[in-house]
């Protein structure tokens, strides 16, 4: 049965194994990255189940309605919290299902452990906040949800002040209970990416995380990247599901851009942020699609950029 080794995981972040740190690897050897490939009547069936969902899903992004499921969404998450006497584990989001194929160096399969998904992103989180966050003294997320990068921060770099900003309130009760209860500097801010609060003052030079959350404003990110380039802070690196590195001459890839489409799902994000590379106005750093993801999509491609002097 295939295994994803750390030169695999390595590949996948666009690094060298020589870049991960202690915890990084002992989080790689403790969990199953074990994995078996589809045959092909198994991998058609897996082909007509997405199929299927991309044409009867009704979902759409950045309708009002959704507000409401996102509030009772991080509500339930609170909830949770609260009754299990504030452990930690409680934050998963549910969209993060288990038992499930996932996406995987350009095919689907189905691993042996039915968190292999959740596991394998902790390890990428890990690696990624200690490479691109441990400069900064002050971190900010947007779209923060039920805290879960900001928990992980808060374990590996205690020492960092964290805020957690999100549109709905339960959110950010969410994040200042987590805050006061594991006695973390974390702090919840209610925060509108759609219509950014130009009198929110983020700190001079610190750094801005995106994990899945501009996917959920259908396009309307300008406003808020304006706001960032405005606030000087020092780096910002976004995780979002990126359709312009599918490749929609292979099948695998066409699925995960018409699911893309079908919900109505963020386009354009990188392209904007390379046309401010190319008028001088930002520096990226990296651009990256991890080939790893849930059934549907890939949502962990990352890029990161860091304003240029005199915006």
């Amino acid at each position: 049965m295939p295994n994803v080794t750390i030169d695999d995981f390595a590949r996948s972040f666009g690094t060298t194994p020589s870049e991960f740190s202690n915890v990084c690897l002992e989080n790689i050897n403790k969990h199953d990255f074990s994995y078996k490939l589809l045959a092909k009547k198994s991998r058609d069936g897996v082909i007509l189940e997405v199929l299927k969902k991309i044409s009867g899903d009704t979902q759409i992004i950045g309708a009002k309605e959704r507000t409401a499921a996102w509030e009772n969404g991080w509500a339930e998450n609170l909830e949770a919290f609260k009754a299990s006497n504030f452990d930690l584990d409680t934050l998963v989001p549910k969209f993060i299902r288990a038992n499930q194929p996932i996406r995987y160096n350009g095919d689907y399969i189905i691993p042996r452990n039915s968190r292999f998904e959740y596991d394998y992103m902790t390890v990428f989180r890990i690696w990624l906040f200690q490479k691109y966050f441990s400069d900064y003294s002050t971190i900010y997320e947007f779209g923060c949800g039920s805290g879960l990068n900001l928990v992980l921060l808060a374990s590996l770099m205690p020492d960092k002040k964290l805020f957690g900003l999100d549109f709905v309130q339960s959110s950010v009760e969410l994040m200042n209970r987590i805050g006061q209860t594991h006695n973390w500097p974390l702090s919840g801010c209610h925060f509108d990416m759609i219509k950014p609060d130009e009198s929110f003052r983020l700190s001079k030079g610190s750094a801005v995380l995106t994990f899945g959350a501009l996917e959920q404003v259908a396009g309307k990110f300008e406003s808020f990247i304006q706001y960032l380039l405005k606030q000087k802070i020092g780096i910002c690196v976004h995780v979002e599901p990126t359709i312009e590195l599918y490749d929609e001459t292979k099948l695998f890839d066409y699925l995960a851009v018409q699911f893309h489409r079908k919900r109505g799902y963020t386009e354009n994000l990188l392209p904007y942020i390379q046309r401010l590379e190319t008028e001088k106005k930002v520096k990226i750093l990296q651009i990256k699609r991890l080939y790893f993801g849930s059934l549907f999509m890939e949502g962990y491609t990352y890029f990161v950029w860091q304003p240029l002097s005199g915006e």
